[in-house]
């Protein structure tokens, strides 16, 4: 299975983590779409990014070309940005500092992460998406065929 598709489906099972916590924190009253802004700027517990493609992006912000990461949305930016921090703060450590620049971008992808670099209208799909996942697999546990209904 490739990296990226991955590292998508552990960012869905962890934001889905997350969301349950948040919700069983909020009071009464707060609506779905706050809950969902709570998950999205929730520290995440790893950068869900191909190890190879934030290489390429960091080495290059490594040698001064920011410009890599400019023409990127906000949230990806900030991400790149986040990361960058992470893989200079990582040369600093003793066991770091004669590796590639490829191994430390692999260690700090798996570091954990200020917050999960999405859109709250993109947790919002995902949550209907595993809620739908979810209610199929419930289903068909007893035997039954579950269909998206409308009513």
């Amino acid at each position: 299975m490739r990296e990226r598709t991955v590292c998508r489906q552990e960012m869905s099972r962890d934001l889905m983590q997350v969301y349950r916590e948040v919700v069983e924190n909020q009071p009464m009253g707060t609506t779905q779409t706050d809950v969902y802004k709570l998950v999205v700027q929730h520290p995440a517990k790893r950068f869900y990014v191909d190890p190879r493609r934030a290489h390429q992006r960091i080495s290059s912000m490594m040698r001064g070309d920011m410009s890599v990461v400019e023409n990127l949305n906000p949230l990806k930016r900030q991400m790149y940005r986040d990361l960058y921090d992470v893989v200079m703060r990582l040369y600093q450590r003793k066991g770091f500092w004669r590796k590639s620049a490829y191994y430390v971008v692999k260690e700090a992808v798996l570091e954990p992460a200020p917050r999960f670099y999405i859109d709250w209208k993109r947790m919002e799909q995902i949550w209907r998406e595993k809620t739908i996942e979810t209610r199929q697999q419930k289903w068909k546990r007893l035997g039954k065929s579950y269909e998206k209904r409308n009513d």
